[in-house]
This record gives C-alpha cells, sequence and structure tokens, in this order.
C-alpha cells in the first residue's frame, strides 16, 4: 500500500460503522465459490465454474451443429473448444473427456 492510500484508508476508516470496519478488515472473498460434483462436492473458483460451463455449452453447441450438418459451425466451435482447452491447461483446471 501506497503512503498516499495508507493516509486515505485512516482517514475514510474512521468515517465506517463497526460493520463495514469489518468487511474491510475481513473483506469478502475476491472469486465467489462453486460447488464441484468432480471432486465430490469440494469447491471451485468462479473462473473455473465460468470456464467450464462455456465447455459444456461449446460442447452442445457443437453436437447440434453435427446433427444438422453445419460445417462451417462445427468448425466455428471446433476451435472454439480448442481455445477453452488451452485456456483451462493454462490455468491447471481438469476439464475430463470432451465430446469432440
Amino acid at each position: 500500500m501506497h503512503i498516499r492510500d495508507h493516509a486515505l484508508y485512516v482517514a475514510c476508516h474512521d468515517l465506517l460503522s463497526p460493520a463495514e470496519k469489518r468487511c474491510v478488515i475481513n473483506p469478502p472473498s475476491a472469486h465467489p465459490r462453486a460447488i464441484d460434483p468432480r471432486r465430490g462436492g469440494a469447491t471451485m473458483d468462479a473462473f473455473t465454474a465460468g470456464l467450464l460451463q462455456r465447455i459444456q455449452s461449446t460442447e452442445s453447441d457443437l453436437t447440434r451443429a453435427r446433427e444438422t450438418g453445419d460445417d462451417f459451425l462445427v468448425e466455428v466451435e471446433l476451435a472454439e473448444l480448442d481455445d477453452l482447452r488451452r485456456l483451462a491447461a493454462e490455468h491447471g483446471v481438469e476439464v475430463g473427456a470432451l465430446s469432440a
């Protein structure tokens, strides 16, 4: 924390109610957590939950594109899955078996 920021913090801290001061001292988590059914109900952060949701949605879109015979859309969805897999690997997110 910079000195200027600290001075502002001290000045503003005196204006807070006791409940607000507790939130400053113990701020809520920056990443809301969701239940991960793959790990027996353990929690996962919002990034992981969102990424897994995007993968699941893209897999569904890919299945529909294949069923309708839309070759261009199949290629688009495959590219999206590749990007999502790369992103997951870069962040250590296990995605399991994919439909593609």
